[in-house]
């Protein structure tokens, strides 16, 4: 999974890298992002096995950044009452 990846990535190669994850069972939605263009969770996102193409990762759109892949979540919270 993508979050597997992110993990990896964080512990070998960029201890500053930073994401949001908690429950790792597709549930919570913390670990919401882009992956190739589409919102979905990274818990769940299979790493596509064509390595020929990069697997692109980016912010959820229309989100502020409080740093790297972690947006603020206060509008969403909001509107979720």
């Amino acid at each position: 999974m993508v979050l597997d990846a992110l993990q990896k990535i964080k512990a070998e190669d960029d201890s500053s890298l930073s994401y949001r994850r908690s429950c790792r069972e597709g549930i919570c939605g913390s670990c919401s992002m882009n992956i190739d263009g589409t919102n979905t969770v990274a818990c769940l996102k299979p790493i596509d096995a064509d390595t020929s193409n990069a697997t692109i990762i980016t912010l959820l759109p229309h989100m502020y950044v409080i740093k790297d892949l972690v947006v603020d979540l206060t509008n969403f919270y909001h509107q979720y009452r």
